[in-house]
């Protein structure tokens, strides 16, 4: 089983925060709200550097004021269907500036407010970070 390394933000402008929603029937956790972030390339960049260039391709975006906030683990199949050990580093951030654009492999870029965390159709690491945050 191969493992992946993958760096998230909860970016917050406000009380809104920043998801993305990946094309439907796409592993992993299809049909659900992601935070944006994506694989770290580990032999030429940061984790930080990963972070901010995963959101500027991801959605066109800066953010500002990186925090970190943990780590998690799942297990999921990915893209095409290999189950894969996912290693998730999360982090909190401000929105900067840009307009928000989806790209990379989100199709649609959505603000929610943090009070509708418990209605959303979130992915699994993503609804037990908000719980160890005390958001859910």
């Amino acid at each position: 089983m191969k493992t992946r390394i993958v760096v998230t933000a909860v970016i917050k402008k406000g009380n809104l925060l920043l998801f993305g929603r990946k094309p439907a029937g796409v592993e992993p956790y299809p049909n659900t709200l992601h935070l944006l972030g994506g694989g770290i390339k580990q032999e030429s960049e940061s984790t930080e550097e990963d972070l901010r260039r995963e959101i500027r391709e991801e959605a066109g975006i800066e953010v500002r004021n990186l925090h970190k906030i943990g780590f998690d683990e799942d297990y999921e199949p990915d893209k095409h269907g290999e189950t894969t050990h996912y290693l998730f580093l999360q982090y909190e951030t401000d929105y900067e500036r840009g307009e928000p654009k989806a790209g990379d492999d989100i199709t649609a870029l959505e603000w929610h407010d943090k009070r509708e965390l418990p209605t959303l159709a979130l992915n699994r690491p993503s609804k037990k970070m908000f719980k160890k945050m005390g958001w859910l």
